[in-house]
C-alpha cells in the first residue's frame, strides 16, 4: 500500500476586499460633524426643546414687529424731521433673547464636550481611526455651529425677512434692503460665540463638570461684573469682555441704535475685537487639548 504525502491547502472562507466608495481624507471632519449632530438631535432637553425656545422668540419678535410696521408706531427723530420706525430696532433689540437661548445650548452640548471625549477615552476610537487632530476640532466645530447657527442665525435672518415684507412700498423695500446683511452679520458672530467659545472651555479640564462650571462662572459672574464695571467707568474695551453685551454692541452699532444702559456702553470696534478674540483663544486651546491627547500615545496620524 502506497502512502501520498498530505499537503496543506487553503480554503477560502468567504472574505472579500471592501469595494465601496472611499471617503477621501479631506471629508474625515464631516463624519464627526454629522455624528455631533445627530448626538445631540437624540431626546428633547439637550437642543429640540431650546431649538422650539427660540422659535417662539422669534414669533413673539414677529408679532412686535408686525404691529410696530403701522403708521401708529411712526417717531419724529431730530430736528430735520426723519421718519424712523420703531419696527428698525426690534431685530436688534432682539438679540438677548437669542442670547439667553445661545447660551443654554452651550451649556448642554458645547461646555463638557472636549472634557468628555477625554473623560471617556473617546480619543482612541478616534487616533485610531486615523482622524487628525485637525479633522477632530473643524468636525466639532462644524457640528456645534450648525445647530446653534439654526437659532443665533436663523431667527434674525427671519425677523429680517419679515421686515422687508413689510415695507411701506417698493422704494422702502430697497432701502431696508440693507438689513438682510446685518442680520447675517448678528447672526455669525452670535454663532460663533455660543459655538467656539464654551468649546475651548470643554478643553480646559478632563472633568466636564468642572469645564462646564467654568464657562458658566465666566459667562454668567465674570461676563456682568465687566458690564457693570465698563458702564460705570465708560469703558467700552471692560464692557466688551462681556460676550452678550458684545454681540449686542454688534447690532445696535449696524442698526444705528442707542439705548442708556449697562450693555450700551461698548462699541463696534472693542466688540468685534472680543468676539473675534475669545473665538481664536477658545479654538487654539481646543487644538492644543486634542493634539496633546494625540501626542501622549492614544494614536493617530499627523
Amino acid at each position: 500500500m502506497s502512502t501520498g504525502q498530505s499537503t496543506g491547502q487553503i480554503h477560502d472562507l468567504g472574505y472579500k476586499r471592501y469595494v465601496g466608495t472611499r471617503s477621501s481624507v479631506g471629508t474625515r471632519w464631516t463624519v464627526i460633524m454629522r455624528h455631533q449632530i445627530a448626538t445631540a438631535w437624540k431626546g428633547w432637553w439637550r437642543f429640540k426643546l431650546w431649538l422650539i425656545s427660540a422659535m417662539m422668540a422669534t414669533a413673539i419678535a414677529a408679532g412686535f414687529l408686525y404691529l410696530a410696521s403701522g403708521k401708529l408706531f411712526r417717531m419724529m427723530s431730530g430736528m430735520g424731521g426723519q421718519v424712523i420706525k420703531f419696527a428698525d430696532g426690534i431685530l436688534p433689540l432682539s438679540t438677548l433673547w437669542y442670547c439667553k437661548v445661545g447660551f443654554i445650548v452651550s451649556l448642554t452640548i458645547g461646555a463638557t464636550l472636549v472634557a468628555g471625549d477625554v473623560g471617556s477615552g473617546a480619543f482612541t476610537f478616534y487616533f485610531a481611526r486615523s482622524v487628525r487632530p485637525r479633522d477632530y476640532v473643524l468636525g466639532k466645530l462644524a457640528g456645534i455651529g450648525v445647530l446653534v447657527a439654526l437659532i443665533m442665525l436663523a431667527g434674525p435672518v427671519l425677523l429680517a425677512g419679515l421686515r422687508l415684507g413689510l415695507s411701506d412700498d417698493l422704494d422702502q423695500l430697497i432701502a431696508l434692503l440693507p438689513i438682510v446683511y446685518k442680520a447675517l452679520a448678528i447672526g455669525l458672530c452670535g454663532t460663533l460665540i455660543y459655538t467656539a467659545v464654551p468649546l475651548g472651555f470643554s478643553s480646559l479640564f478632563t472633568n466636564k463638570w468642572l469645564a462646564l462650571g467654568l464657562w458658566a462662572a465666566y459667562y454668567l459672574v465674570l461676563g456682568s461684573m465687566a458690564a457693570g464695571l465698563g458702564f460705570l467707568t465708560r469703558s467700552p474695551s471692560v464692557s466688551a469682555l462681556d460676550l452678550p453685551s458684545a454681540l449686542q454692541a454688534v447690532s445696535f452699532a449696524l442698526f444705528d441704535l442707542h439705548l442708556n444702559g449697562p450693555r450700551d456702553t461698548t462699541s463696534l470696534g472693542p466688540a468685534l475685537a472680543s468676539i473675534l478674540g475669545h473665538a481664536a483663544i477658545a479654538i487654539g486651546l481646543v487644538f492644543w487639548r486634542v493634539r496633546a491627547a494625540q501626542q501622549a500615545g492614544v494614536g493617530g496620524s499627523s
